[in-house]
């Protein structure tokens, strides 16, 4: 997943006016409390068609390994190959008329994706799976309520429901177990203040492994509490109070950025998911200060943007240093970063990007805004519409695996 320490607006960005709002508050979470232009790919790729450690999944398949050499610095653009653009027009999601569809999280497994259906007045949380389609919760306020962050590992949704377009702090947080199947079970909601109002919360994003999850939640203090929860029990214990911020999964890690005083720029800390135990970070993430926006893998591959929203880093086990990928000019932001197999996608506010690290080169994936998700095997794009007043394309989930390497052009 990718978490913002500081995603639509139309139906071609995420949920409508979700990235408008998270613009609006990433700049305030580079700052995430205390312990007590980028220049657009030249072709067009896509034509006119969050990462997340999997519980219990097989190994990797074959050419979603990342490299154990580190690729050089500054990717180069490229073309989108034509077998990409085949992948991506012909491994759509069905979508009705009249029907839209937004994914907001998908499996490892490269076949599964987490939905927000909306079709006429109403709006459903969709669970899809080698398409077959299971409604797991119907949104009871389709015009305020939206499906927000949801994280998948292989058996266990979570997903946040956010209240109120104009105000993210009023959410409720729900679990799901895809084999028992039934009704989803609240997990938490927002807390509210001495006049009943939401309090402020991080970005809701929740993230999940091995039948546990984990989220961070304002308290009516003004301070915050990293969460958690075992499905197998039902335990719920507060693993971080102070003023962590969203966490992100890093191989068998929980990962939250903190800062150590007022207005000092966050730094990384890390339990173990399973149990909660103090966990040690590689010295190369705990040396980031900052990330704007920082995803990490089950494989062992964390990217994150500079504090300055301009440039883009990755980095796995193994190489000697962080490798800049991407450096935008002026007037433009690197967000929304995702991570599956040797890919790492972006949005640069014009359109998607992937880069591969097995080549140093990278693509546009849509011709203009849209988003994407990734996790393991699994990337999923979505597409705004060609033209304003026009139907919105349906997402496109393909298998990495799939995806022959991107030319080598340094």
């Amino acid at each position: 997943m990718a978490v913002a320490t500081s995603g639509n607006a139309s139906a071609g960005h995420r949920a409508p006016t979700r990235r408008r709002w998270l613009l609006a508050g990433a700049a305030l979470l580079l700052l995430a409390g205390c312990d007590t232009a980028a220049d657009p790919a030249p072709h067009d790729g896509a034509g006119s068609a969050a990462s997340r450690t999997p519980s219990a999944s097989p190994a990797p398949p074959a050419g979603t390994a990342v490299p154990d050499a580190a690729p050089a610095a500054n990717f180069c653009a490229v073309p989108q190959p034509a077998s990409w653009r085949r992948a991506l027009r012909s491994d759509r999601l069905t979508q009705r008329a009249g029907e839209i569809l937004v994914v907001h999280a998908v499996g490892a497994d490269g076949g599964t994706a987490v939905l927000d259906d909306r079709t006429g007045d109403e709006r459903t949380v969709v669970f899809r799976r080698d398409g077959h389609s299971t409604r797991v919760l119907r949104l009871a306020h389709p015009d305020t309520d939206q499906l927000y962050g949801a994280a998948f590992d292989g058996r266990y949704l979570v997903f946040s429901v956010s209240h109120n377009p104009n105000d993210l702090s009023a959410w409720t947080l729900y679990g799901w177990d895809s084999v028992a199947g039934g009704r989803p079970r609240r997990l938490a909601g927002n807390a509210v203040d001495a006049a009943g109002n939401p309090v402020p919360s991080p970005l809701l994003y929740p993230v999940v492994a091995g039948g546990v999850a984990a989220w961070t939640a304002g308290r009516p203090d003004g301070s915050t509490a990293l969460h958690r929860y075992t499905f197998a029990t039902g335990a719920d214990e507060v693993v971080r109070a102070g003023h962590p911020g969203a966490p992100f999964l890093f191989e068998g890690d929980l990962v939250w950025p903190e800062s150590p005083r007022p207005d000092a720029l966050t730094r990384l800390h890390a339990v173990r998911l399973a149990d909660g135990a103090p966990a040690r970070l590689p010295a190369t993430l705990a040396a980031v200060r900052g990330p704007a926006f920082i995803v990490g893998t089950g494989s062992g591959v964390a990217a994150w943007v500079s504090a300055d929203v301009r440039t883009l880093y990755v980095w796995r086990p193994g190489w000697r240093a962080p490798v800049r990928v991407r450096h935008v000019s002026t007037g433009r932001n690197v967000q929304w970063v995702r991570a599956a197999g040797p890919l790492v996608t972006w949005d640069d506010g014009t359109a998607q990007f992937a880069a591969d690290l097995r080549t140093g080169a990278f693509t546009k994936l849509t011709p203009r805004y849209g988003y994407t998700e990734a996790s393991g095997d699994a990337l999923a794009v979505g597409y705004a519409p060609a033209a304003k007043g026009e139907a919105t394309a349906a997402p496109s989930l393909v298998r990495v695996s799939e995806l022959a390497p991107l030319p080598t052009c340094h």
